[in-house]
């Protein structure tokens, strides 16, 4: 029986999606602490990560990735020329990229070999340029405390938590924005007894992916309802022309056989041929006066 509890996977799950795709900073003990060190750690439809060293390189990088601030030109040039950089200019330009995760559901189940697996689903957020935007999307350490403080009480309140969406402002008005990505993630976290991750695989969607490229999602929608349309075509045509007649014909015969009953073999005697079916039948039209007799 495990000795870890469930609110503690989940904890734990929740912690491991910020720290892949949060802009939180791994440490390597926190990958120590997570992840057993036999187990095949981390794998995606791009990359797999075989230990535990790649899972922390990698972790690094997207956690620098999630926040891309944009330096001045200015502290460029002190850099390059390896200037005394002023505290003035040291401040970036503006912020080009943010990325964050919205939890969505969390599932828990156990497998025969005594494993457990815990299942996030959540939606990760690419933002371009978020200062243009009029509600700045929230950053990961932001979400991370409320995770935090909501995974001690109760799970469900992750799934409820609500979560600023940005918008363009254009003449008072809030459009939804074009440089707003959204990819819907499942990650799928196997978890031995003692609470350790033996097995870490996130899934994305390939018509979620394929959404992130700009105009794909409109030819996306309007060829997906052309082949929906075509396909029932094509299975009207067919079926007009292999199977519409015969189709038809043995409809009618199956209505005669439950009415009359099916042909005997040999000599026809319809009185005594009559099935159950068809007796049921005539009874039923002889009761609503259907009958051709009159009593």
């Amino acid at each position: 029986m495990s000795s870890v509890s469930v609110l503690s996977r989940q904890a734990t799950a929740l912690e491991i999606c910020d720290m892949v795709y949060g802009n939180k900073t791994p440490s390597w003990e926190a990958i120590e602490h997570f992840y057993e060190p036999s187990a095949s750690e981390y794998e995606n439809p791009f990359v797999t990560a075989s230990s535990r060293e790649i899972l922390a390189d990698i972790s690094s990088l997207t956690s620098q990735l999630s926040r891309l601030d944009i330096p001045r030109p200015i502290a460029m040039l002190h850099t390059l020329l390896r200037l005394d950089r002023n505290h003035k200019f040291a401040q970036p330009w503006f912020r080009a990229l943010e990325v964050w995760s919205e939890i969505d559901e969390i599932l828990e189940s156990d497998t025969f070999d005594g494993h457990h697996r815990t299942i996030v689903e959540h939606t990760l957020h690419v933002l371009f340029l978020p200062s243009l935007h009029t509600q700045e999307a929230s950053s990961a350490d932001q979400h991370w405390r409320q995770f935090s403080m909501a995974s001690h009480l109760d799970a469900s309140v992750l799934a409820s938590a609500s979560y600023p969406h940005p918008k363009l402002s254009l003449a008072g008005i809030s459009l939804s924005s074009p440089m707003h990505f959204q990819l819907r993630v499942l990650t799928r976290l196997s978890m031995n007894e003692q609470g350790k991750i033996t097995h870490h695989r996130d899934f994305w969607d390939v018509k979620d992916l394929l959404g992130l490229v700009p105009g794909v999602s409109l030819a996306q929608w309007m060829m997906t309802r052309i082949t929906g349309f075509s396909l029932a075509f094509l299975g009207r045509v067919g079926m007009w022309a292999f199977g519409g007649s015969g189709g038809k014909a043995a409809d009618q015969e199956e209505r005669a056989d439950v009415e009359n009953g099916p042909p005997t073999i040999g000599r026809v005697t319809r009185s005594n041929s009559v099935t159950s079916a068809a007796a049921y039948a005539r009874n039923i039209r002889h009761h609503h006066g259907y009958s051709g007799h009159r009593a």
